[in-house]
């Protein structure tokens, strides 16, 4: 099973996790930790949701002619 990908501000981001917003306290420091603890670079709250992503970067390549 894959996992769920989603697009912010024209961006795609595959959700590692998500849990309650309420279920931590959230602050500059705690952020920073949030990232290392899941191996994540970026967290979003919506839907009452801490959603805890991975950036998917579109990768840039030259066809090369045989």
């Amino acid at each position: 099973m894959g996992r769920e990908i989603i697009q912010v501000n024209g961006r795609w981001f595959q959700v590692l996790r998500k849990f309650k917003e309420s279920r931590i306290n959230l602050n500059k420091g705690s952020v920073k930790d949030l990232k290392i603890f899941f191996h994540c670079d970026s967290l979003f709250k919506a839907q009452g949701l801490l959603w805890i992503c991975n950036e998917i970067h579109e990768v840039e390549y030259e066809e090369i002619e045989n």
